[in-house]
């Protein structure tokens, strides 16, 4: 039987997008704390700094447009809407009640508790959506990105980050890739298989990033992990997530 990162990078030549991975036991509240792959607990309500510092990159982006519509789906504790300008309209969408509670207080931003459906928004009223560690936990991967579409107006932008289990970390660990941690990682894409689900979807790759240089995750302790893929988790390493920015076909 081949793994699931073997799978993956099955995608490669393949017609289809992912892999789903079914779902394992995961926590009822998914901003509990969290035993991270390491071990390690973490508070990630206590985290907010460190977490902005993550996201600026896409506020950077995204504030570079005209004023408009903006959505973040999956906005967790509000760190990407504090940093949009408020010069958008800004909008979070979270299946978390603690979530979107702690997002409206931290950003002013309109906060919803649930998921996007093709009912959200009139079809064309977005300009910018994002889903940054989102697309990983939707079991209908491709729907979603079909209503975002559907959401957006010629030009708009879409900000999709997710897991890329194509990775130099993800071909050396295996099944100790640390993405493959997370109980609610059930459809796992690879870099190529994500820009190939978008193109086929009505948008155009504008740039692809697989932030890591100059962020908090480039230490020493990383690449000499990397060097003993035999021992433990991968640690957060380049290529392990991509971030793309594509817009809709005018």
């Amino acid at each position: 039987m081949t793994s699931i990162i073997e799978q993956c990078l099955a995608l490669y030549g393949s017609h289809d997008y992912f892999v789903h991975y079914p779902a394992r036991v995961a926590p009822d509240e998914y901003w509990d704390d969290k035993r991270d792959p390491d071990g390690r607990v973490r508070d990630l309500s206590t985290e907010r700094d460190l977490r902005k510092a993550d996201l600026a990159y896409i506020a950077e982006a995204v504030n570079a447009r005209p004023a408009g519509r903006v959505v973040d789906i999956g906005c967790g504790l509000g760190e990407l809407l504090e940093q949009i300008d408020p010069a958008h309209e800004r909008i979070g969408i979270d299946p978390s009640e603690r979530a979107v509670e702690l997002a409206a207080e931290r950003s002013g931003a309109r906060t919803i508790r649930g998921v996007l459906t093709r009912d959200s928004f009139a079809a064309g009223s977005c300009d910018a959506v994002i889903a940054h560690h989102v697309i990983e936990h939707i079991e209908e991967p491709v729907d979603f990105v079909r209503t975002v579409a559907q959401a957006l107006g010629p030009g708009g932008l879409f900000v999709v980050g997710t897991p890329n289990f194509a990775s130099a970390a993800a071909r050396l660990f295996g099944e100790r890739f640390r993405l493959l941690h997370d109980p609610t990682h059930v459809s796992l894409f690879t870099d190529d298989s994500l820009m190939r689900l978008l193109r086929a979807s009505g948008f155009r790759v504008v740039s692809v990033d697989y932030p890591f240089f100059g962020t908090r995750f480039a230490t020493n302790e990383a690449w000499e992990r990397m060097l003993r893929p035999q021992e433990g988790v991968s640690p957060a390493f380049w290529g392990s997530f991509v971030t793309v920015f594509a817009e809709k076909e005018q």
